[in-house]
């Protein structure tokens, strides 16, 4: 069990991996708190700065403003069989645009689980490489974000990929 630190445009973002998949992922802020995050869910994983090197490029990409589609493999073995088919399904969302819960509950092969599909991307352990900042309600509401910045962060991830204005992201929040 390995992880990283990365200095983004953003924050510190922190991957661990485990027999060279990435198990969890952590959006950006101050350095120790990604690190106390890190340890407190991972106690095992050491400290490692030859962790997947494409993907760091990419995030580091990503915060920069360019567009990217990550490609490092992902654990998904510790997830149920529904949770893992609605985590390929956000994973094909792609770079600026977004998708609904029911879209995605819909893709999974459960139409009528849109609640079941919220509770998956409120505990997505991959934020980013799984982009679950990406799903909105079914009107176009922002909906939750389970970051430590909550739906703050959501919006500015949207915004940085263009997937909505300011003056839909407004809207969104009733303003």
């Amino acid at each position: 069990m390995k992880y990283k630190l990365l200095e983004t445009d953003w924050g510190f973002f922190g991957v661990v991996e485990h027999h060279a998949k990435v198990v969890a992922s952590y959006l950006p802020g101050p350095q120790q708190k990604i690190l106390k995050r890190i340890h407190h869910d991972w106690p095992e994983a050491v400290e490692s700065k030859s962790i997947v090197p494409e993907l760091c490029q990419q995030i580091k990409k990503y915060f920069s403003g360019s567009t990217v589609r990550f490609s490092a493999p992902l654990d998904l073995t510790h997830l149920t069989p529904f949770r893992g088919e609605v985590i390929k399904a956000c994973q094909r969302i792609p770079y600026g645009q977004t998708a609904s819960y029911a879209d995605l509950a819909r893709a999974a092969g459960s139409p009528q689980a849109a609640r079941a599909v919220g509770s998956t991307m409120a505990n997505n352990p991959l934020p980013l490489l799984v982009p679950c900042h990406r799903v909105l309600c079914s009107n176009g509401s922002l909906g939750g974000f389970s970051s430590p910045n909550g739906v703050r962060e959501k919006k500015r991830l949207l915004q940085l990929e263009g997937a909505m204005d300011d003056q839909q992201l407004a809207m969104t929040f009733g303003r």
